[in-house]
């Protein structure tokens, strides 16, 4: 089975709030379920786009690089016009005012006709910009990298972005492929699904939902401290004892096969006392119903912090400046220390 690479784009105001879209009920994958927007990088003609219509600057960027790519450009081109055909939102960088702001529809009606021309032929995305108005790839932050299990019969390598605005923008979803679009805070989708609504939510965009819950502002270099390229492919079990209900493991989990970290593990059942932890053992899954699908989730990470790799996305990494300033104190202190160790 071949791995399609995806790439998804989190669109987050100054309010906390994010743009989640709903599938359709005839959508090969996942339907019924919110998501980010989102879908397939075409990898030659998203790697063609004329970086020169665009303010990449690949010194920059760390980025999160997948198997077969020199650097994230394609990714990020791929994750911008998968934004524009699914939510309306074109990213734009005005070289005359050095401003990002993005547009939709609502500001530029024409840009209907674009959206379906760029759907038809993925190649004509190119043709929006030019040497004054260029695609703000820069506004793409890298957030995260899931690869969908072995269990599932499409399986998408898929890099995260999250882009900050100021305000709500009215998004124009596409009806091709939706059934709707809603701006709210994470908490919100997260009640919805647990409660009676019982709102769809595939365990990535749970789990990005709960990371970003925890994010009381919206600037450039709080989110990028937060960004993790660490693979995540979760293995996916059934509880023999506890039927309509799934449990998705994670890397560190005591339940996780290391050993096939990223070929996954087909669809598997274990008993409600092989899936009990003991005591200090680590713990990072997700359980959730099949009635319906991606209902009722519950994430649990305990204890994960202890493992040498930093596995679960809630790690917040050092900024430059952070790291330097902590390497010098710990330099200046070391005297300090060591007279005192020797009275």
């Amino acid at each position: 089975m071949s791995l399609k690479i995806a790439a998804t784009t989190i669109l987050r105001n100054d309010a906390r709030e994010v743009l989640m879209l709903k599938r359709g009920a005839t959508a090969k994958f996942m339907p019924n379920s919110l998501v980010f927007p989102g879908g397939i990088v075409e990898p030659k003609i998203d790697a063609s786009f004329p970086e020169s219509k665009t303010n990449y600057e690949e010194k920059n960027y760390d980025g999160i690089l997948l198997n077969g790519f020199k650097n994230d450009f394609p990714l990020r081109v791929g994750a911008a016009r998968e934004l524009f055909e699914e939510a309306g939102v074109l990213l734009v960088f005005n070289v005359n005012v050095r401003e990002f702001y993005p547009i939709t529809p609502e500001h530029d009606k024409s840009l209907n006709e674009w959206r379906k021309k760029v759907r038809e032929d993925p190649s004509k995305f190119s043709q929006l910009f030019g040497s004054s108005l260029k695609l703000d790839v820069d506004a793409l932050i890298p957030w995260s990298n899931w690869l969908t299990p072995a269990s599932y019969n499409r399986r998408f390598d898929t890099v995260f972005f999250i882009v900050p605005i100021t305000e709500t923008i009215t998004e124009e979803f596409c009806e091709r492929e939706m059934a709707g679009a809603k701006w709210d805070i994470p908490s919100h989708f997260i009640e919805r699904n647990y409660g009676e609504e019982r709102l769809s939510l595939p365990p990535p965009q749970f789990y990005e939902l709960a990371r970003l819950r925890l994010m009381h502002c919206n600037e450039r270099e709080s989110l990028e401290k937060m960004s993790n390229p660490f693979k995540i492919c979760p293995q996916v079990v059934l509880n023999s004892d506890t039927p309509g209900i799934r449990t998705t493991l994670m890397p560190g989990d005591f339940c996780f096969d290391w050993s096939k970290r990223f070929e996954g593990t087909p669809l598997k059942t274990l008993t409600t006392k092989e899936l009990t932890p003991t005591e200090n053992v680590s713990i990072h899954r997700i359980t959730f119903s099949e009635n319906p699908l991606y209902s009722q989730i519950n994430l649990e990470i305990k204890n994960v912090d202890r493992l040498s790799n930093k596995i679960h996305l809630f790690h917040c990494q050092e900024t430059f400046t952070e790291e330097r300033q902590r390497i010098l104190d710990e330099i200046l202190n070391e005297p300090k220390r060591r007279n005192k160790h020797e009275k």
